[in-house]
């Protein structure tokens, strides 16, 4: 079985509640074609870079997963077909070189950072070694400063 993520861009003038259930339909479609779902994720009504459709906005749902390739097939029918969702990604994710976080890890993590957690600050923060020898390395104005070239020699 391969790793797969979807992402799914619903009409947002479809009721929230509907558009949950339309994403938990896709999921019950992974699970009878003996697919596994690994995570799934809610990311809200965010606007668009460009219209699509005629909308600026739009639902977004993530739905990782793993399963054999007939399944990928099914979706993209159905993914096709139905009105409510305006575009979809289908991609297979190799397992080695990426881990599945979750997006509200990720928040989590900038707003402890934001706040000044000592544990994310002392993790991020540069040590003094490395500044120390940027410090050195660093040229001074009159390093910087252009050189003057007497032309009475060159003459």
């Amino acid at each position: 079985m391969n790793l797969y993520e979807t992402v799914l861009l619903v009409n947002p003038e479809l009721p929230l509640k509907d558009a949950q259930e339309l994403s938990e339909k896709y999921q019950e479609l992974i699970k009878k074609q003996n697919g596994e779902i690994v995570n799934t994720e809610a990311w809200g009504k965010l606007r668009l870079a460009y219209e699509v459709e005629g909308h600026k906005e739009g639902l977004y749902f993530l739905i990782q997963f793993k399963s054999e390739a007939p399944v990928l097939q099914e979706l993209e029918k159905r993914f096709k077909y139905d009105d409510n969702v305006l575009r979809q990604a289908l991609v297979r994710i190799d397992g080695k070189k990426f881990k599945l976080k979750k997006k509200s890890d990720e928040k989590e993590k900038k707003e402890r950072a934001r706040k000044g957690s000592p544990k994310d600050t002392e993790e991020n923060a540069p040590k003094e070694e490395n500044i120390a020898a940027a410090e050195e390395k660093t040229p001074t104005a009159e390093e910087n400063a252009p050189k003057e070239e007497n032309t009475k020699e060159k003459e």
